[in-house]
């Protein structure tokens, strides 16, 4: 069973870094962790200071900690471009009006309006509930972004969306003037594989959605900083989420300034204006309201390091799902038990997934 983390909020709060904290503190309890940066503006490698590519790679020697870096863009065109270049030219034949640009778009770039989110969407569904990941802990874009995304309702509105809902008039449409122009059959057959693809499309955005919604096994951390702007845009979004039916854990209070003093003539009063601040969220806001001072005098790996003191952990939940899957592998292994389905009983079936990856990560080491 795998436990998603999401971290949220405008962009220069900090999320990245909290994210990388969250990862780090996660591995090192025990949980195979994966950290995840959908931001194009990726700076996860810089926090952890080593290089971290498209596919999960190994953050640390000493733990159970990995990152990847997706592009959504890039990650859109590669899986969905063709299919949507080919039902855009279909959607035009008929007469439906989809501008050039956005035709433009998906041959040059791959991108439609809605293409970021849908690219994101798909990678929350390849990782809900993959047998190699305890947690993910994901870093969103921006704001605006996340609200996108969060909202499926607004992504259908895209152009995206609108193809979507599309797909099963053109398709029939289509099928029908080629059999009366006598087109070939290949054609008839590239008409049911779009279908087929944006038919598998929508099934996963509303997985994805429910998954979403699911707080046993999904937590959104709202980061914010104590500036009055990024306050309110902060409560906008809580608004938006209690709207789309997403439960915010809490709220993360990033770079708050520590023991100021009076003799600080520009220091002390940034401070107090601080606290006031931070009083105010905490009314204001119903989760819970979390500080996290302001690291200054260390960067990259250093600060993720010193910032994990004051981010929380996963559940407890999640840590005890894998201690259960190791004691039951190393069982399984010590009794030669490598391929059959082990029979696990009581607890122990929640853990079986985690099971049959961990014997197969054992098998290879």
């Amino acid at each position: 069973m795998t436990e998603f983390v999401l971290y949220g909020g405008k962009g220069g709060v900090g999320k990245t870094t909290l994210a990388a904290a969250t990862g780090m503190r996660s591995a090192r309890s025990g949980a195979r962790t994966l950290v995840v940066s959908t931001d194009p503006a990726h700076s996860l490698a810089d926090a952890y200071e080593c290089r971290v590519g498209e596919t999960p790679t190994r953050i640390s020697d000493d733990s159970q900690l990995y990152g990847l870096e997706i592009n959504p863009r890039d990650r859109f065109r590669e899986r969905y471009g063709d299919t949507f270049e080919e039902l855009i030219g279909d959607a035009q034949s008929l007469g439906v009006d989809i501008s050039e640009d956005d035709v433009s778009d998906v041959s040059e770039r791959g991108l439609v309006p809605g293409a970021d989110e849908l690219a994101v969407v798909d990678l929350f569904a390849e990782y809900d509930d993959h047998p190699d990941w305890e947690v993910v802990v994901f870093d969103t874009a921006p704001t605006g972004h996340t609200l996108r995304l969060l909202s499926l309702p607004d992504v259908m509105n895209t152009t995206v969306g609108k193809l979507i809902s599309l797909k099963g008039g053109l398709s029939s449409v289509t099928n029908t003037v080629r059999g009366l122009i006598g087109s070939s059959g290949d054609d008839s057959r590239s008409g049911s594989s779009y279908s087929s693809k944006m038919d598998q499309m929508q099934s996963v955005m509303e997985d994805v959605s429910a998954r979403l919604r699911d707080g046993r096994r999904t937590e959104f951390r709202a980061v914010t900083i104590p500036e009055r702007m990024a306050i309110a845009e902060t409560e906008r979004l809580l608004t938006r989420l209690d709207e789309t039916g997403i439960s915010v854990e809490s709220v993360l209070i990033n770079k708050v300034l520590q023991d100021a003093s009076e003799d600080c003539p520009t220091c002390w009063p940034r401070y107090q204006n601080q606290l006031d601040i931070i009083e105010e969220a905490k009314t204001k806001f119903d989760p819970p309201v979390r500080e996290v001072p302001l690291v200054t005098e260390t960067d990259g790996r250093a600060r993720v390091e010193e910032v994990t003191q004051s981010v929380e952990g996963v559940k407890r939940r999640k840590h005890w799902l894998a201690a259960a899957a190791r004691r039951t592998v190393t069982d399984l292994i010590e009794r030669g038990v490598t391929r059959r389905e082990p029979r696990l009983r009581g607890n122990d079936r929640l853990t079986q997934r985690h099971v049959y990856a961990l014997l197969r990560r054992g098998q290879a080491e």
